[in-house]
């Protein structure tokens, strides 16, 4: 699709649209989300995967559906369109249409991508939280009709061709993927975090204290492998071909760090106890990323529950990682990924 001509949208305050404040909550566990299932109610959560769901409970819908929703403890990557009825969480904010009446799915999934363009454009994160008094004053860009009102019907019609479009690529993708096994993971070996890794925790720096230069500054966020800045403080590096692993925030996001870097006191940094390379670590890292998920709730992903956290890995015929396999599998990987990225440049 052609890239949209914003020159002449108006701008419009998203107080004056939408009322904004914290959804309703119960006092919840990670027990009570976890224990749940897919057919009860969908608990929103401080997370920027799933639409922010993080479970499910048997407690009654808190909040009513067509709204849109996002956490004030994590950053922009959370704000996401909620279609149906949902149980609220602490720190998740509900932002309500004045007029509901025209505010459908298109058109909110129309505001959403300049809402949460404009948050990621700002700079939004952890250390610099995604409040519901900056977002009642933010001003955003939007269509609008001769008149000077907001072109509802272009919005809509716009994601509608999205979707489309959207649904289209799926289609292939899923053809893609019938033709590909699945991996089988039934004789992978289970290992202890601190078995295959030393775990060291990061050291805190505030944003007064830090000192503009080139060196890499990884905090808790779910973006750009983890870089909220760019400093100069140079006491407690630590080094590359590491891996970095959020225990707060955006907890349980997992990076490869190729460059020396300062890590956040809010991340762990995972010293191999192996002959760590990219390809290795870009097959471990979704790993342990998948396995932080169910600490991203309630609980912190502590150190000493890092540590002894267990992750699924393939194995060689001794019971040892099979490190080869997991090389070899990434790089066909990044090689077929390539190969697919030339063909779309060239069509």
């Amino acid at each position: 699709m052609q890239k949209i001509d914003i020159i002449n949208w108006k701008e419009f305050v998203i107080g004056d649209l939408f009322d904004i404040h914290p959804t309703k909550s119960y006092k919840m566990t990670n027990k009570d989300l976890l224990n749940g299932y897919e057919n009860n109610n969908p608990v929103i959560v401080n997370s920027a995967y799933n639409n922010g769901i993080g479970g499910y409970t048997t407690f009654d819908c808190t909040e009513k559906g067509n709204i849109i929703t996002f956490s004030d403890t994590v950053d922009a990557n959370t704000i996401f369109y909620q279609e149906n009825d949902f149980v609220g969480y602490p720190h998740v904010q509900g932002v309500y249409p004045f007029q509901p009446e025209l505010w459908n799915k298109e058109r909110l999934l129309f505001f959403i991508s300049m809402f949460k363009a404009e948050a990621l454009r700002k700079g939004f994160n952890f250390g610099n939280k995604f409040r519901r008094d900056i977002a009642i004053k933010m001003k955003i860009k939007l269509p609008i009709e001769y008149n000077g009102n907001i072109d509802f019907i272009y919005m809509e019609n716009y994601i509608k061709q999205v979707i489309k479009k959207s649904e289209k690529s799926l289609e292939n993708l899923k053809r893609d993927d019938d033709s590909k096994q699945q991996i089988d993971v039934h004789d992978w070996g289970e290992f202890q975090i601190k078995n295959i890794f030393e775990v060291v925790k990061g050291t805190r720096l505030t944003k007064a204290n830090m000192k503009d230069g080139n060196i890499k500054f990884v905090g808790s966020s779910a973006m750009n492998n983890g870089e909220t800045h760019r400093i100069a403080n140079n006491e407690h590096l630590h080094s590359a071909n590491t891996i970095t692993v959020c225990y707060n925030g955006s907890v349980g996001e997992t990076f490869y760090q190729d460059e020396e870097f300062w890590a956040s006191d809010d991340v762990n940094v995972l010293y191999p106890k192996f002959k760590l390379n990219k390809y290795i670590a870009f097959f471990i890292c979704p790993i342990i990323k998948s396995v932080g998920q169910k600490y991203a709730f309630v609980d912190k992903w502590k150190q000493e529950d890092m540590k002894t956290e267990i992750i699924k890995l393939p194995i060689t015929q001794t019971g040892e990682p099979d490190w080869q396999y997991m090389e070899n599998y990434m790089k066909n990987i990044i090689s077929t990924m390539q190969d697919n990225l030339t063909l779309f440049q060239a069509a």
